[in-house]
């Protein structure tokens, strides 16, 4: 017989969408897959999508893998479930309080485990390196490599050093995934209290269908706020969150009480087109809907932040002088 060492094994594959949601859009286990690059649309299995190795441990001190971020989104999804069956299957809305906390933590948890949020905060974080790194010049460079070495070093080795780092397109800094972990920690709070809130609104379908997102959670834009400003939890005119193919919540500002949307096929087609304009690689839908119909699919996003200005506009060798 084995031994037990009293571990459980590690969980290593990790789904960015819940399989919870990607079985509300599935017959049985099974679901359609659209995706964004030109593919032919194919039938796939819920347990072989957004699966990411590893995608949520962390390390402990002595460099071992740790899945307990995994665990925490596994048992809020068991809880989210329960809450899900009872709109579903038991037509409750408005939810108690306790139910509609569940949820809303859950929902927080969808908007923030997203591989955008940690492509995006890669992203910001591999400019501000590098621009430190531009900014500060020769002279912080040399500092840093004596730092490390403990001893003086050469022009020679500055030179080098500084030549490789201001190649900024040869590398990309990246935050760790402990550091990604602890930023979705945070931001989850954030995203739980912005949306509790607001007014929830349900929409359920009788007859037409909804798609899922691999981005569930959706920000609708206020028409009357300016491009520049952009659209975040705290000024989104509403978020749009799919918890079955035929029901949706939608998450207004605050003033009224949670409510029943009026469904329509007007409002399935404009939930549709900003549903599948919010997916970044692809979207998914069950095998008897064709809820595509006549919406334009997005190209695939491959960048989340923009940038007016990059490190290449803040080199400088000699360093910041009182001058500069």
């Amino acid at each position: 017989m084995g031994k037990n060492t009293g571990k459980q094994k590690l969980k290593r594959r990790h789904h960015t969408v819940p399989r919870l949601l990607l079985r509300r859009f599935a017959d049985g286990e099974r679901l359609v897959r659209v995706p964004l690059n030109g593919g032919e649309p194919t039938v796939v299995g819920v347990g072989d999508v957004t699966v990411r190795r590893d995608f949520y441990s962390m390390r402990t001190e002595d460099g071992q893998l740790d899945d307990t971020v995994e665990d925490l989104l596994s048992n809020l999804e068991s809880q989210a479930a329960q809450v899900i069956r009872k709109i579903i299957e038991d037509q409750l809305w408005p939810l108690p309080v306790g139910d509609r906390a569940i949820l809303g933590q859950w929902i927080a948890a969808q908007h923030v485990r997203i591989p955008a949020v940690r492509q995006a905060n890669n992203e910001i974080f591999d400019q501000l390196t590098k621009i430190v790194i531009a900014a500060g010049g020769k002279p912080e460079m040399r500092r840093l490599l004596e730092e490390e070495a403990g001893e003086p070093v050469t022009d020679e080795e500055v030179d080098a050093m500084w030549a490789e780092m201001t190649d900024f397109t040869s590398y990309d800094a990246e935050l760790s995934a402990n550091d990604h972990m602890l930023m979705m920690g945070r931001s989850m709070e954030t995203a739980y209290d912005a949306m509790m809130n607001r007014s929830w609104g349900l929409c359920r379908f009788q007859r037409k269908t909804l798609l899922l997102s691999d981005h569930p959670v959706t920000l609708m834009r206020d028409e009357h706020q300016p491009e520049w400003r952009g659209v975040g939890l705290a000024n989104a005119a509403a978020i749009l969150v799919p918890i079955d193919r035929r029901a949706a919540i939608i998450m207004e500002p605050p003033g009224v009480p949670d409510h029943e949307l009026p469904a329509s096929a007007k409002v399935a087609r404009e939930m549709n087109h900003r549903f599948a304009w919010n997916s970044r690689i692809e979207l998914f839908h069950h095998p008897d809907d064709n809820p595509l119909v006549g919406i334009e699919l997005p190209p695939v996003r491959s960048h989340e932040a923009e940038f007016s200005q990059t490190a290449e506009n803040f080199v400088r060798p000699d360093g910041l002088t009182e001058s500069a």
